[in-house]
C-alpha cells in the first residue's frame, strides 16, 4: 500500500484524529482546571503537555512511558484520596 491515494488517505484519517482531540482537549479546558494531556508517539514514548485553566500550553516534553504510567497512576490515586477524604468530612457533620 503506496503511493499519492494512500499518503492522501493517512493525511485525512490524521486531520479527522487532530480535530477529535482537539475537541476533547477543549471539553477539558472548558472544565476550568489545569489538564495534562498524554499522547503516545511510537514505542516507548510519549508527548506531555500541560494545558492551564485559561487554554495556554504551558509545558511540553517528551517522556517515557513508563513516566507517564507512573504519573497517571499517582493522579489516579489522589483523585481516589481526596474522594474519600471528602466522603469522610461529609459523613462527620
Amino acid at each position: 500500500m503506496s503511493g499519492k491515494e494512500s499518503v492522501d488517505k493517512v493525511a485525512k484519517g490524521l486531520g479527522s484524529l487532530i480535530d477529535d482531540f482537539t475537541a476533547a482537549v477543549k471539553e477539558l479546558v472548558n472544565a476550568g482546571e489545569e489538564t495534562v494531556v498524554h499522547l503516545a508517539v511510537g514505542s516507548g514514548r510519549a508527548i506531555t503537555a500541560v494545558i492551564n485553566a485559561a487554554g495556554e500550553v504551558t509545558k511540553v516534553g517528551v517522556e517515557t512511558v513508563g513516566n507517564v504510567a507512573g504519573s497517571v497512576a499517582g493522579g489516579v490515586t489522589k483523585a481516589i484520596g481526596l474522594g474519600k477524604e471528602e466522603n469522610e468530612e461529609n459523613k462527620e457533620e
